[in-house]
């Protein structure tokens, strides 16, 4: 007996499921349309799945139903991080002078540049590192390119740009990402100072009081003053240059040209002179000099205990007291030759950590003291003077997201395990001690 046939050829998907005569009507069957079901003829069918495909090469993989394109982060997307993002990390008050984004983009030099440090912090801050590590290659490489074509024919109209953009490659490979078998940091350095040499501008820039050409100038100043405190350089800045950049928009805000600050970072510089000369062996320092900086170091305490007692200001004087701290570990450890655990050496030591682990220095100051830090850190000898540094590190490493101090923190936890279980390295001369850190980093 044949089987009963109950469908008819070309009904619809529902009928055909149900075993029911379809009536062929379109759109929609009547039986369909008296049960609320969806009604669909055709061939194939067309079934919505969950992204599994049944057939075909792809059968048993989930593919999804929509890619979305990829997102391309344009010169737009850069400038505006490195405006908004990046460059409030490098001033102390966390505001940025006013860019003209529009003119950065017309500039090839300085728009490379400023890509690739921004596409580095970017990467790095969001914990892409590994990701995008070959456009965040790429983009350096375009960096350099522009910036060594504009260096074979340069005018004074881009030396301006050249210069910019040299501190912005030292910030990219000495904070951001610095190469720890690398000494691309000093080579950018040595560079700007050559650069500066040639640029008839460059005490103009100081006049500008603002923008970014001179925020620049005081990174630049700043990180070549540390870089020779470290690596036994004569600074390009001397001690006279510093009390210029007072009333100018630089990374330690506006301050008066005769601020503790400044007259610090004066003093730095004619202790590095002196620390240069004393490696090189081409002159020795006299003790009576050594006793004159002394003795204004102290004054300057003094002072400062006495503009604060009246003022109230004591966040800044905290600030300024610790780069002075570390200008008095320099002068008993590089130029009076000291060993680590003279007295003198942790009586600067102490002082600088009790400051670190007190309430005056506020987070946003703490971000900016690295090289005093640096410094001082290397000199604990104190398990619990170490606790405050460590602590003081992951607050500032969460905020600034600079590689820098992921190699800050290396480099002490190395030094503190020489400290501890190797005692000639309390005999160590200064260069010795900073040797395996002063080409890779910039502090500050």
């Amino acid at each position: 007996m044949p089987p009963r046939i109950r469908t008819v050829e070309g009904s619809c998907w529902s009928c055909k499921e149900r075993r029911v005569i379809c009536d062929l009507t379109t759109p929609a069957c009547t039986k369909c349309t008296k049960t609320g079901r969806d009604c669909s003829y055709g061939t194939v069918r067309l079934k919505w799945t969950d992204c599994v495909a049944s057939r075909g090469r792809f059968a048993g993989k989930k593919i999804p139903l929509y890619q979305p394109p990829m997102v391309r982060k344009n010169s737009d997307h850069h400038l505006m991080y490195f405006e908004n993002e990046l460059l409030p990390r490098f001033n102390l008050t966390n505001t940025v002078p006013v860019i003209d984004l529009k003119s950065l983009e017309k500039d090839p030099v300085l728009l490379q540049s400023v890509i690739a440090v921004a596409h580095a912090h970017a990467a790095y801050r969001g914990g892409d590192g590994n990701g995008s590590s070959l456009q965040r290659i790429h983009s350096r490489n375009r960096a350099l390119k522009a910036f060594r074509e504009q260096l074979i024919s340069p005018s004074d109209e881009t030396t301006g740009s050249l210069f910019i953009a040299n501190v912005l490659l030292c910030i990219l490979d000495g904070i951001i990402e610095p190469v720890c078998d690398s000494s691309a940091t000093h080579h950018h350095l040595v560079g700007g100072k050559a650069i500066l040499k040639q640029w008839a501008g460059a005490k103009s820039v100081i006049q500008l009081k603002h923008e970014l050409p001179v925020l620049m100038l005081s990174i630049f100043a700043t990180m070549d003053l540390t870089h020779s405190l470290l690596i036994g350089d004569a600074p390009y800045f001397q001690s006279s240059s510093w009390p210029e950049f007072g009333e100018t928009q630089s990374w330690w805000g506006s301050v008066k040209s005769d601020d503790d600050f400044l007259e610090t970072m004066s003093i730095l510089a004619q202790l590095a002179d002196h620390g240069a000369a004393t490696r090189m062996k081409t002159r020795t320092v006299e003790i009576g000099t050594l006793f004159s900086i002394q003795g204004a170091l102290e004054q300057q305490a003094t002072r400062q205990k006495d503009v604060e007692k009246h003022t109230g200001h004591a966040a800044w004087a905290a600030f300024c007291a610790v780069y002075r701290y570390a200008a008095f570990v320099y002068l008993y450890r590089a130029l009076s030759s000291l060993d680590v655990d003279h007295d003198l050496v942790q009586l600067a030591v102490s002082g600088c950590i009790d400051i670190i682990a007190g309430r005056e220095l506020p987070d946003t100051l703490q971000h900016c003291i690295l090289f005093p830090l640096l410094v001082v850190a290397s000199h604990c000898i104190v398990p619990e003077q170490r606790k405050v540094i460590r602590k003081s590190l992951e607050t500032s490493s969460v905020y600034l997201s600079f590689e820098s101090l992921r190699s800050l923190e290396g480099f002490l936890e190395r030094r503190w395990s020489l400290l501890d279980n190797s005692p000639v390295t309390v005999q160590l001369t200064w260069w010795e001690y900073f040797e395996e850190i002063a080409n890779v980093s910039c502090l500050f």
